[in-house]
């Protein structure tokens, strides 16, 4: 089982990559929080992003999801919106330690 500070830097370090990525490819999107879901056996980690521009979804979402992929297997689902004359596509992302 980690820690919870180990716990705390790694959600930190989701955000800070996340809207890093965002930033970079002129999304107005920032994360604000990663969940922590603790188990007797395992700690998973839940969270999810929009991406507003489409033409942006593939690097955006291929960057984000292979520094995810470091932390293991990540179930990464994503979908695209329309709602109120808004599009956007939502990707939602979790992995257990």
């Amino acid at each position: 089982m980690i820690s919870d500070e180990e716990k705390q830097k790694i959600k930190a370090d989701i955000v800070e990559k996340i809207n890093s990525v965002m930033e970079k490819n002129g999304e107005s999107f920032r994360l604000d929080n990663v969940n922590i879901l603790k188990t007797k056996e395992t700690v998973k980690f839940m969270g999810n992003y929009r991406v507003y521009d489409r033409r942006n979804y593939d690097s955006v979402s291929r960057e984000i999801n292979s520094f995810l992929k470091q932390y293991g297997d990540v179930d990464i689902k994503s979908k695209k919106i329309r709602d109120s004359g808004m599009k956007f596509t939502t990707v939602s992302f979790n992995f257990e330690l």
